[in-house]
């Protein structure tokens, strides 16, 4: 298949757009993809932050594309949307408020609303796109059908927190005391690093600090995640030799202003919802440990609500097991 019957697939009421948006002063840079337009319509928030999703789209939704139509939008100085604003990156690693990312957010679905015929969408806001969902539903729930969380941050320094206490659990038990005591200290330096964070800081340390973390976690917690396969990513036919090269050297100074964001939120702050809600978690997740929004589970309100939790899967559950997931998008949306 040529990249362009893979961008553009010949279906009969498909809809396949890759477009700049005009978005609170940025271009913004969304995709549309979905093989039916009179399927419900699913926008997608992207973790990390700046994990953008659409460049890999062909390695995680191609399932999802058959029942929605799923828009992926690079937020702000993620993917596309970054090189495409390199002028005043800059000035926009100083951006990333909750009340930005609700505007934007609002503005991609006013912007939705010019191509496609919807009355509401689904949001699914994915580990730091749980964040900005989470907030943007109980703020406009009069634009929401459905909110799917999958990895609800809960509260980001907790989750290190707990992930760096089930490492020093597990290493305990099989008496490795050099990983306890260098999980030990990470956890120390991740704590300082994140007060740095909190005043728009991005200390050099911090990424390589996290990928160690990440690497203990592997070793002891997750047996059965999976990581997206390089050479997946390095044929994307969605994603151009710069912007797959940012996705594995992304300047975490980009997002200083967002950082700052996801330290200070709580989900427990308000945990109401006027909309069904839908919390989706791997057993294997170390990145937002689904013991968090497990403990949270009883208190949220919302007219219907359910909490997943997909066996042998990490943080991706959605790629780990795809059809499993997509299977409970089917069930619980349709």
């Amino acid at each position: 298949m040529s990249k362009k019957e893979k961008l553009y697939p010949n279906t009969v009421n498909g809809i396949y757009r890759y477009e700049y948006v005009m978005i609170n002063g940025i271009e913004q840079f969304v995709q549309v993809r979905g093989r039916d337009k009179s399927n419900p319509l699913m926008l997608v928030l992207h973790g990390g932050p700046g994990g953008s999703l659409a460049g890999v789209c062909h390695l995680m939704q191609s399932l999802w594309e058959e029942t929605f139509t799923v828009v992926n939008w690079d937020q702000r100085n993620a993917g596309k949307t970054y090189l495409a604003n390199q002028d005043k990156a800059e000035e926009i690693a100083k951006t990333g408020s909750m009340a930005d990312y609700m505007q934007d957010i609002d503005e991609i679905i006013k912007y939705l609303h010019t191509i496609y015929d919807f009355e509401k969408l689904v949001l699914l806001g994915f580990s730091w796109g749980s964040v900005i969902g989470a907030e943007y539903v109980k703020l406009h729930p009069e634009n929401i059908l459905k909110y799917v969380a999958v990895g609800q941050v809960v509260n980001f320094e907790e989750g290190i927190h707990t992930t760096c206490n089930d490492i020093k659990n597990a290493a305990e038990q099989k008496n490795k005391q050099e990983d306890m005591a260098e999980i030990d200290g990470l956890l120390d330096k991740l704590s300082a690093e994140f007060e740095l964070m909190k005043k728009l800081e991005m200390p050099k340390e911090y990424m390589r600090d996290i990928q160690r973390m990440s690497m203990l976690g592997a070793k002891y917690l997750i047996k059965h995640g999976k990581s997206l396969p390089i050479f997946g990513i390095l044929i994307s036919p969605f994603m151009n030799f710069n912007e797959k090269k940012m996705l594995f050297s992304a300047d975490m100074r980009l997002f200083a202003g967002t950082y700052k964001t996801i330290l200070e939120y709580s989900f427990r702050d308000n945990m109401h919802f006027q909309v069904p809600v839908i919390f989706v978690n791997g057993d294997e997740d170390i990145s937002c440990p689904a013991k968090l929004i497990e403990m949270c589970y009883d208190a949220i309100q919302a007219p219907n609500k359910e909490l997943i939790i997909m066996k042998d899967t990490s943080h991706m559950c959605f790629f780990d097991q795809p059809e499993a997931f997509h299977n409970i998008l089917v069930e619980k949306i349709l």
